[in-house]
């Protein structure tokens, strides 16, 4: 019986030279066409191939979001993971990767969590927990793209962020559209909301959520009040 580990080790081992190499080999990415071969290594160290039938160039990473960044996969990840998780402004990503021997600028911190941040959100709504039965709801002002504007935004009662809407108005409509928004992206119907006494909300839930089970209170919103905070240190 082989240990699990050395599976890829003891089924090369039963290869020839040959057919191992063949085995390896990537398929051209532009025609699929499986006569490739190798042709040298990027900067970054990664195995490059060469398509013999069209001639095309190619390595693992050109078909990934990760293709034409002249940094590891790990290494933009993590960048984007810090800048998120912990709240830190770009200078302060630069310097803990100058710490650990890493010279990184700014701006191309900047551009890697433009481009990747919506990717790895994306990808992750889906292994997430599934949406609660219990909705917090609160609307903030806040200052996005040189604008002012309303963001409507409820969690659960674990405190994980259920959906958010943009407005230019606060009114019944605009909290509408939020509540429809949130129940077809999360595919959950809430069994109780708390709100504030804002006036837009009793008409937007009549007509969304007739069953729901709606309640008023300042102090029972302080989670929902707290987590706009988080979000206003990054608009």
């Amino acid at each position: 019986m082989i240990k699990n580990g050395y599976v890829a080790t003891a089924w090369a081992g039963t290869m020839t030279s040959a057919e191992l190499e063949k085995a390896l080999a990537m398929n051209c990415i532009r025609c699929a066409s499986e006569r490739t071969r190798k042709d040298g290594q990027t900067r970054l160290g990664g195995q490059r191939w060469r398509c013999n039938d069209c001639g095309r160039r190619f390595t693992a990473r050109s078909t990934s979001a990760f293709s034409h960044h002249g940094f590891p996969d790990d290494v933009i990840a993590l960048a984007v993971r810090w800048y998120v998780r912990y709240r830190l402004s770009y200078a302060d990503v630069v310097e803990w990767f100058a710490e650990r021997g890493l010279v990184v600028d700014r701006s191309t911190v900047y551009r890697w969590v433009r481009r990747f941040l919506p990717l790895f959100g994306e990808a992750a709504r889906s292994h997430r927990r599934p949406v609660g039965g219990k909705w917090r709801v609160d609307e903030t002002y806040c200052h996005l793209n040189g604008k002012w504007t309303y963001i409507y935004r409820a969690i659960d009662q674990d405190g994980q962020v259920v959906d958010a809407s943009f407005s230019e108005r606060r009114n019944a409509r605009a909290a509408q559209t939020f509540f429809e928004h949130a129940s077809d992206e999360t595919g959950v119907r809430p069994e109780r909301v708390t709100t504030d006494k804002a006036k837009c909300y009793p008409p937007a839930l009549r007509a969304v959520l007739p069953d729901v089970e709606h309640r008023t209170s300042k102090y029972l919103n302080n989670g929902i009040e707290r987590d706009h905070g988080h979000l206003k240190q990054r608009l």
